[in-house]
């Protein structure tokens, strides 16, 4: 573990369990390798918030002047976000297509009551698979283009998608999705129970809906879960959701994770981020998340990828190996490998532009693709 992550971490046990503490010795730190750390654990925020006051004698004026102007571009950077949330959820309103904010300023709003706490990158708006052809004409009937490549120049080609999400660049980058994870991760939330007791969270004037406690903590740890749990902030946002959350429905989380076949991926996340986050879980969800011997195992796993400071994005070999022992059921299992290795990607539309009759070429020819790119680096790294 290196002396930087282990001072990201102590600052975070400190905003969420010991905010009146002492701040972790600064001493020592390479500076440039902590921000670089803190960028790409996407927690910018939260280390500033821990030393700007508790440590800031121990801190290089430069640093700290950096580390605010990040923090201020960032939290201007999600003012900008936010005003632009609102202005599409109102175009989307007013022609009758529901949408849900995933992620970004919305749930920065939810959960840290500020839009200067959590970085966001983009947005990313849910609709109903029947509404995704309206809303992709509605984004670039104001200002914007379609980003994700398509296997064919025609609007249906869109629903094509591996990840089942279309990407636009304009005002703002925007992931319009049609289903909340991709078809070939397990679901933790089925089909239309996405939509059922949303709340509103008001959004610079405008009023967004959003997913109900229990469902974003299922979505956050599946999220998560996909992405191998590589960024420490997914981690803070699970722990920041149970603490401002006390009246979570455990029961529901728990049995609609088991009828779904993903509670091994909510035990996994609620137990990382207590250990990482240092967040009581209340009793009841310390006992599941406790349970399982696999989840604890993939815990340990997380857990030393992040303090060996491992590769991100994980390798896709690595992430395959790590969701084989996380799903729970060999369909998912088979499912994912399907669409991580034989479902066709924007890579294989970019290299071959078939027309719709000869779509199933793509299937084997991403596999050839895949292994001409694998023997490539197995080749480099033995000449290195």
């Amino acid at each position: 573990m290196t002396r930087e992550i282990a001072f990201l971490l102590a600052c975070v046990r400190r905003f969420f369990v010991q905010p009146g503490s002492p701040a972790p010795d600064p001493s020592g730190l390479d500076w440039n390798a902590l921000l670089d750390l803190a960028g790409q654990h996407v927690i910018t925020p939260l280390l500033y918030q821990s030393v700007h006051v508790a440590c800031a004698d121990g801190v290089p004026p430069p640093v700290l002047d950096q580390l605010r102007e990040r923090c201020r571009d960032g939290a201007h950077f999600n003012l900008i976000l936010i005003l632009e949330l609102a202005r599409l959820l109102t175009l989307l309103d007013r022609a009758g297509i529901a949408a849900v904010p995933l992620k970004g300023p919305a749930l920065s709003a939810l959960l840290y009551g500020s839009q200067s706490l959590r970085s966001s990158s983009d947005l990313d708006l849910l609709v109903r698979p029947g509404d995704a052809l309206r809303a992709m004409d509605l984004f670039l009937a104001n200002g914007y283009q379609l980003r994700s490549m398509l296997h064919w120049p025609a609007r249906s080609a869109c629903l094509r998608s591996r990840e089942c999400q279309i990407s636009f660049s304009g005002p703002v980058s925007v992931d319009l999705h049609w289903r909340i994870l991709p078809d070939y991760f397990p679901h933790p939330i089925d089909g239309e129970s996405t939509w059922q007791n949303l709340r509103p969270v008001p959004v610079a004037g405008a009023t967004a809906m959003t997913l109900s406690p229990e469902h974003l903590l299922l979505f956050l740890c599946a999220h998560g879960a996909k992405h191998c749990w590589e960024r420490l902030g997914w981690f803070c946002d699970v722990a920041r959701l149970v603490q401002v959350e006390p009246d979570m429905d455990w029961p529901y989380c728990f049995s609609q994770a088991e009828r779904t076949g993903t509670s091994r991926l909510l035990c996994l996340g609620l137990a990382v981020a207590e250990d990482l986050t240092g967040v009581e879980l209340p009793p009841q969800a310390a006992v599941h998340a406790a349970a399982d011997p696999v989840a604890r195992a993939l815990a340990r796993t997380v857990r030393r990828r992040l303090l060996a400071g491992a590769p991100i994005p994980a390798p896709p070999l690595e992430s395959a190996a790590f969701s084989w022992r996380m799903f729970e059921r060999n369909s998912h299992r088979l499912r994912y490998l399907a669409g991580t290795f034989v479902w066709p990607s924007e890579a294989e539309y970019r290299a071959l532009r078939l027309p719709p009759a000869l779509y199933f070429l793509y299937y084997p020819f991403r596999q050839l693709r895949l292994i001409a790119k694998y023997a490539a680096r197995a080749m480099n790294s033995v000449r290195s």
